[in-house]
């Protein structure tokens, strides 16, 4: 299952900055990708990060410990992907 989780620039260096060189879920932060768009006005300025379900655990439990606020949106691109979204 790939699973994309969007995140604000500022929550993604947030997020990358607490996790360790050589840590598995650093090999998947490494991956993300720029993303710019705007919906309804509204422009979204932030990093797209393609992983698979491990990889998405993993970095859910670093939010937990680092990133509270962040937690949901992790979730909610897991989520989406057992959806078949």
């Amino acid at each position: 299952m790939k699973i994309f989780i969007k995140l604000a620039s500022r929550d993604y260096e947030k997020l990358r900055s607490r996790i360790p060189r050589g840590a598995p879920a650093h090999e998947a932060i490494q991956r993300a990708t720029r993303i710019d768009y705007s919906l309804d006005g509204v422009l979204f300025e932030g990093y797209n990060i393609p992983c698979d379900e491990r990889d998405a655990r993993m970095l859910l439990e670093i939010a937990r410990q680092c990133c509270p606020e962040i937690v949901s949106e992790i979730q909610k691109a897991m989520r989406f992907a057992e959806s078949g979204g």
